[in-house]
């Protein structure tokens, strides 16, 4: 891979180390997965609430990693995915969306 920026996954969490921008997402707080073809390189946008999107170049240092740790995620249709990145489309893609995983405004007791 001769992206720019390197990525790791630890426990649940992605994090990106990139030459301009980076971040981490929890899996568990994921809200939506899309892959960027309108992107070039094509981009993983990694969404959690709350949270600016963490966009991770599909070429980055150790990105491979991704697919297993996206692979975890609840009702992920890795077909989906892998046929997605082969198409190499050129608008951006869902590969999964959650709604909230609370509503705004709810109050835990």
């Amino acid at each position: 891979n001769d992206g720019a920026g390197a990525v790791q996954v630890d426990e649940g969490q992605v994090t990106y180390f990139g030459p301009l921008t980076g971040g981490t997402v929890a899996l568990r707080e994921l809200e939506s997965l899309t892959l960027d073809g309108s992107m070039f390189p094509a981009h993983w946008r990694l969404v959690e609430r709350g949270q600016p999107p963490l966009m991770i170049p599909v070429n980055a240092a150790g990105a491979d990693m991704l697919f297993d740790a996206f692979a975890t995620l609840p009702g992920l249709r890795t077909e989906h995915m892998l046929s997605s990145l082969k198409t190499k489309p050129d608008q951006a893609v869902v590969i999964l969306q959650r709604g909230p995983l609370r509503p705004e405004g709810t109050l835990l007791h």
